[in-house]
């Protein structure tokens, strides 16, 4: 039977503030385990994560939408070249690297075959694969995301992927760092803040406005019908660190660098005329400058000279800088730069490794991060899901395949060198495009079975063929005799004299 959560009567949060919660460096809400929060605690978590952290995740939306601080500087006054070119390496980033990590969705399996059922079921019903992905993606962005568990109007587990701008978990203070508590909040047109705070036994929604003594007014209270809190976290790191956040001041920099370029080339295409010892009528002068004329009269007339201004061209050094910039964007957020000349031609399957290396370093990281989150969702599911048992979560295991470039020639030259030397099973694990080498050595003796089958009924009716073709006499049941041979009346053969 699935379980629905029911609306239960509990006591309102005190109304007192304790300051008990503590923040940690990596921006952590820890609160002590044997504790309930109080509702000034709550404020002041909310307040904090408002006012420090929800300001950082701002900025680092703002750098993946493309919407760079350069196009916020003082303006250049109107005569002069503005152009404010943002190269959005941070989006390139974030996509290149999760394409990376999760293109292929994650792969679970369970030793129980109503289990996997059942999984594929609800990743098909959820569109979970695409939760997932989205998931990493924001995790990428700004260093932590979060599942959200919950349940439909039938009961049934639903998940969803929550925004890290209002929402965040408190952790007890035990050495496990437990989750405690799931917060989501929000403002609503009329500025009441919306409070959900859930743990694993209630889902409680509150209010805060001006109208009210205390600091939250419990709205509604439902049980909890899972056996956690179901707000999971995604970490990118322990340090909560988003792929980009140690290279803005990059960004800032290649975003001026190219824009300086542009303004370069509009200089040149529209520069200064200087006109030298030569009268220009009023009406000219009257719109020199924005007609790009600068008019100088010495005192030799005669030297009169008509001619373009030109600057230094320092194309080579912004060049330079601008080639620095990438190559330190690529290697400090790890990141494997495609237009590398490593990549020319068909390079060995040694050299895209090293080339892919730190990439797949920072994947199988966060593939660990993402396997308990994984797992506590599960945790979730199965506690409700019909025809699964409670504990089928702890027997999952998730396969995280990284979309490296293969050199297949080579691999294959491999397989077949050591092709009897190590098992069948080690052998079919190296190659790339095998996902499950148990089912592939069940495949091919299957397939061999159905070859042996074949043969043998193919020999069987040729030798049918043969019998059918070599006892035709008998068939019309004429005796069959040799020429040196008779039978006598007693059936046995009479020698011949001759």
């Amino acid at each position: 039977m699935v379980t629905i959560a029911l609306p239960i009567e509990v006591e309102e949060l005190d109304n007192t503030f304790l300051d008990k919660v503590q923040v940690t460096h990596n921006d952590m809400f820890i609160f002590p385990a044997d504790e309930e929060i109080s509702g000034g605690d709550l404020l002041a978590v909310i307040d904090y994560h408002r006012l420090h952290i929800r300001p950082k995740y701002e900025r680092d939306r703002r750098y993946f939408e493309g919407r760079h601080d350069i196009l916020h500087r003082p303006p250049k006054a109107a005569y002069k070249p503005d152009n404010r070119l943002i190269i959005n390496f941070p989006k390139k980033a974030v996509t290149s690297f999760n394409g990376f990590f999760i293109g292929t969705p994650v792969k679970i399996d369970s030793p129980d075959d109503t289990t996997d059922k059942a999984i594929e079921n609800w990743e098909n019903i959820n569109n979970f694969e695409d939760i997932c992905s989205e998931v990493s993606k924001d995790s990428s962005v700004y260093g932590r995301a979060f599942f959200y568990v919950y349940q439909d109007v039938n009961g049934q587990p639903c998940v969803i992927n929550c925004d890290p701008l209002n929402t965040f978990i408190i952790y007890d203070d035990t050495m496990a760092h437990r989750p405690k508590y799931g917060v989501q909040y929000v403002y609503d047109n009329q500025g009441i803040m919306h409070v959900s705070l859930i743990d694993a036994k209630v889902n409680r929604t509150l209010l805060m406005h001006g109208s009210s003594a205390n600091y939250f007014d419990q709205a509604m209270a439902v049980a909890n019908p899972y056996p956690i809190e179901p707000i999971i976290e995604v970490a990118e790191n322990d340090e909560r660190m988003g792929m980009c956040e140690d290279i803005f001041s990059l960004f800032d920099a290649l975003d001026k660098a190219m824009s300086e370029k542009a303004n370069d080339v509009d200089y040149f295409a529209d520069a200064y005329l200087k006109i030298i010892n030569a009268t220009v009528s009023k009406e000219a002068r009257k719109e020199m400058r924005d007609n790009r004329i600068i008019n100088a009269i010495g005192d030799d007339a005669s030297a009169v000279d008509v001619d373009f201004l030109s600057k230094p061209d320092a194309d080579a050094t912004q060049e330079h800088l601008v080639n620095r910039l990438v190559d330190y964007i690529y290697q400090i957020a790890n990141v494997t730069n495609m237009n590398d000349e490593a990549f020319a031609g068909n390079p060995s399957g040694v050299t895209l490794k090293l080339k892919y290396q730190p990439m797949k370093d920072m994947a199988d990281t966060k593939a660990l991060k993402f396997k308990r989150a994984l797992r506590d969702v599960f945790q979730c599911v199965f506690s409700v899901i019909e025809k699964t048992e409670a504990d089928a979560w702890q027997q999952l295991q998730f396969k995280f395949t990284q979309s490296v470039p293969q050199n297949l020639l080579e691999e294959a030259q491999a397989v077949s060198y050591l092709y009897g030397k190590i098992s069948k099973k080690t052998l079919y694990s190296q190659l790339p495009f095998i996902d499950d080498p148990d089912q592939e050595i069940k495949q091919m003796q299957a397939e061999q079975q159905a070859d042996q089958q074949q043969t043998g009924n193919l020999v069987q009716q040729y030798l049918t063929d043969q019998q059918k073709n070599g006892g035709d006499d008998n068939a019309n049941g004429k005796p069959n005799t040799s020429p040196d041979h008779s039978v006598d009346q007693s059936g046995q053969p009479e020698q011949s004299t001759n």
